[in-house]
This record gives structure tokens, sequence and C-alpha cells, in this order.
């Protein structure tokens, strides 16, 4: 396995936990019971799930940039 396909294992790996986590987060942050609560939650969600992807994208970049 080359360097290239580790580093898109451990993103694919990342952007799953990172999709799943956030969207938990999200759920316990804005508990939806209405219409409007479940577009909030789609909101935070997908604020959350961003940062989360930029946090570990580079965090991954800094690890495997060192050459």
């Amino acid at each position: 396995m080359n360097e290239n396909n580790g580093i898109t294992f451990v993103l694919w790996l990342l952007t799953i936990a990172a999709s799943i986590c956030s969207g938990m987060l999200a759920w316990h942050i804005t508990e939806p019971e209405s219409f409007l609560g479940a577009l909030g939650f789609l909101l935070v969600w997908g604020i959350l799930s961003k940062v989360a992807h930029f946090v570990f994208f580079g965090i991954v970049f800094a690890i495997f940039n060192n050459k």
C-alpha cells in the first residue's frame, strides 16, 4: 500500500466518523420535535460536519505532509 492509498483510506474513515459523530451531537443539541426542529437539526449537522472535516483533513495533511 503506497502513501496515497494510506491517506485516502484514513480520510475515508475520518469522513464516516465525522459525519456520524456530528449527526449525533447535532441531535443532542437540537432535539427536534417539529418540522422546523428537523430543519434546525439538518443545519446544525451540516455546520458541525463541515467543521469536523476541516479539522480532520488539517490533521491528516499535517501528518502526511512531513517529507
